[in-house]
């Protein structure tokens, strides 16, 4: 059974036989530093398994600066809980803005950015089973 989360960022959903903690962000809202935290943080709330993340970033919602400054998974303990995290972006803003990310805040689990949600659930299904879940 899947289970979901309103957050003022995003739906969270629990997915894949709890596998996966998909994250789909709300279209027309530049994310912010209040709003990509609490997803972060209310993570536990669907699961407290390891598993993956996929996250989901409309086009013109990964613009303001500020993101930039917060290790938001190191943070929460992100390490401990997830396997992997593939991110789709719909746009090459959201693109560059996640690659700078993951430059400035390496994450001990592997990260992967997408342009397409099946070919990203694909690949993190793949780390889930490598990582014998």
């Amino acid at each position: 059974m899947d289970r979901s989360i309103l957050t003022m960022a995003a739906r969270m959903m629990l997915t894949d036989d709890g596998r996966i903690i998909e994250v789909r962000f709300h279209e027309g809202r530049d994310l912010d530093v209040p709003g990509l935290m609490e997803v972060q943080k209310r993570r536990g709330e669907l699961t407290r398994a390891r598993c993956g993340m996929l996250s989901i970033f409309p086009p013109g919602t990964l613009s303001e600066l500020a993101v930039m400054d917060v290790d938001f998974f190191g943070e929460t303990n992100a390490n401990e809980q997830l396997i992997a995290l593939a991110i789709v972006t719909a746009d090459d803003l959201g693109e560059a803005m996640s690659s700078l990310y993951y430059g400035y805040h390496p994450q001990a689990f592997p990260t992967r950015i997408f342009r397409d949600g099946p070919e990203a659930r694909g690949w993190l299904l793949e780390m889930i089973a490598r990582d014998g879940v």
